[in-house]
């Protein structure tokens, strides 16, 4: 009976009570939306690190571990077979390759650009990365001394294309300069702009002629698997396991995650992430103000209703009860609307998602230069939590927002009451 005097109640005044449901829905929508582009956006940057630059575990000597941004070339992986065995022997390792980051000028007529430069293998490359699906103009690399695969955007900026011919400035491991005249045989298109706007890789043999790098690598990049539907936190749990297992396996090695690698970044895009909960918060204490206002009217104007309760024998108690009733109907309401709402949205973000280089022209503007170290479309990801939280976050609040008033209503008198009849 109870339940049904509630209800009534709030359907007396129906456009305040769908303003009042519909703020608290679009708080929830909000945060469910704002979670899911995030966690697509972790996503996103996981899958760079691991798909294009880094693999899920590095793995170098501890004298280039030491002062790695210094991109020496006098600290070579020794042993590299025993190493790659031992590796590629782990359950979890879905493929292994080696690379030679090293600092090059690229000249090409009046224009030149410093950035990292990466000798790969192009065939054990495939197996650890997936640069050679991202070719968007030429091909992939080869064995050839005198070939180069650059990113998009570097291209652009330099006005080359497939077939162009592009100057390396370098030292070698021996610490000399050196250069050499590369042609371009592919160009790249990623969601990682440190490959777009400053990926160039060489093969084996043009790290030879550059570099006098002769079979040897700096750097043993380590992928792991990543089934489809495995959550990020759980990915990362999962390679920090692996990188202690491997870590104790090769103590001559250092054994760096992208986990370690990245901290400083992830810990950004929490705080990026949190800017959404907290306007998420303030729309919610919005809409609790709402039902504060909406079940204190309701109990101005149910004066005499209340009295009439009262003398019919229902305790305050039942009486704060209906109120409380009310309270927690609209946070229902209005939680289930978001949670529609959040849901809808979600859909498009999820399977469609928000094309970025799209929206803002593409042309006009890098990858770096949105704020996020990803590019291209950004996907939403499902979020039970997400969905969880903000219904249970939803109820509570109503129910806190309505227990003030309500509990107004249960010290009511009848003889309070009766100046209103």
């Amino acid at each position: 009976m109870l339940f049904r005097i509630a209800v009534r109640n709030i359907l007396r005044h129906k456009r305040r009570t769908f303003l009042t449901i519909l703020t608290m829905g679009f708080g929830l929508m909000l945060y469910i939306f704002g979670d899911s582009l995030f966690t697509g956006i972790d996503r996103m940057m996981v899958e760079n690190m691991v798909s294009y630059t880094d693999g899920s575990l590095t793995i170098t000597s501890p004298e280039y571990a030491g002062n790695e941004k210094a991109y020496s070339l006098r600290y070579p992986l020794s042993r590299v077979e025993s190493l790659f065995s031992l590796v590629t022997s782990h359950p979890e390792v879905e493929g292994v390759s080696f690379r030679v980051p090293f600092l090059t000028e690229l000249v090409v007529g009046e224009k030149s650009f410093h950035v990292v430069g990466y000798v790969i293998d192009p065939i054990g490359d495939t197996r650890a990365f997936d640069l050679d699906k991202k070719v968007i103009k030429g091909r992939f690399l080869g064995n050839n001394e005198n070939e180069v695969m650059i990113g998009r955007d570097l291209a652009r900026d330099l006005g080359v294309e497939v077939g162009d011919t592009i100057t390396l400035i370098a030292q070698t491991k021996y610490e000399t300069a050196n250069a050499w005249d590369f042609t371009v045989v592919g160009i790249l298109k990623t969601t990682s702009p440190q490959v777009d706007e400053s990926g160039v890789f060489l093969s084996p043999q043009g790290g030879k002629v550059l570099l006098d790098m002769e079979g040897e690598w700096i750097t043993m990049h380590v992928r792991i698997n990543w089934p489809k539907g495995e959550s990020i936190a759980a990915y990362q749990r999962k390679v920090q396991k692996v990188a202690q297992e491997l870590g104790e396996k090769l103590p001559q090695y250092r054994v760096k995650s992208f986990v370690d690698q990245y901290a400083d970044m992830m810990a950004l895009l929490q705080q990026k992430k949190g800017t959404i909960v907290l306007m998420t918060f303030l729309l919610l204490v919005i809409a609790g103000v709402g039902i504060v206002n909406t079940i204190l009217m309701a109990i101005y104007e149910r004066m005499k209703e209340i009295g009439v309760m009262r003398a019919m024998g229902f305790t305050p108690k039942q009486i704060q009860r209906v109120f409380l009733m009310e309270g927690a109907l609209l946070g229902v309401l209005g939680g289930i609307l978001g949670l529609v709402m959040g849901t809808l949205v979600n859909v498009w973000l999820v399977y469609g998602g928000y094309n970025i280089e799209g929206f803002l022209g593409g042309q006009a503007v890098k990858g770096s230069d949105f704020g996020f170290p990803v590019w291209g479309i950004f996907y939403g990801e499902w979020h039970l939590e997400a969905y969880v939280v903000a219904f249970t976050f939803a109820f509570l609040t109503a129910l806190v927002s309505a227990y003030i008033p309500a509990r107004q209503a249960g010290k009511l008198q009848v003889t309070d009451c009766l100046k209103y009849v």
